[in-house]
């Protein structure tokens, strides 16, 4: 009867601790950049909402024309409409997230008109 010998490891997993290395870091990689984007977003929301605040504010004290000036410096870049109708304004705030295609970021804010304001 013949003996065998036996092998100290599989002939075919050459090379799979490396591809499973790979594909770990690239999920990590995929993983940080959701996460950095996602934190982007929030700071991008929080600036969107300050924005829209400053803007009803300034429209309620001096005009539609000066509130959306205000909402376009404090968010550069962003969609800024004031609207004034009875006594209040609103001013809403609409800007692209960045690092997420397809996701806008919005507030909307209302503010009383101040005695003597008009437009």
């Amino acid at each position: 009867m013949p003996t065998r010998r036996f092998r100290g490891a599989a002939t075919g997993d050459g090379g799979s601790v490396t591809v499973e290395a790979a594909l770990g870091i690239a999920s990590l990689v995929v993983v940080l950049a959701v996460a950095a984007s996602g934190a982007a977003a929030a700071l991008t929301q929080i600036r969107v909402v300050d924005a829209a605040r400053e803007a009803a504010r300034v429209a309620a004290m001096s005009g539609a024309v000066e509130g959306a000036a205000a909402g376009r410096a404090a968010a550069p870049g962003a969609e800024v409409s004031v609207d004034s109708g009875g006594g209040s304004v609103t001013a809403q705030v609409s800007v692209p997230a960045r690092g997420l295609p397809g996701v806008v970021l919005t507030s909307r804010a209302v503010a009383r008109v101040e005695p003597g304001v008009t437009g």
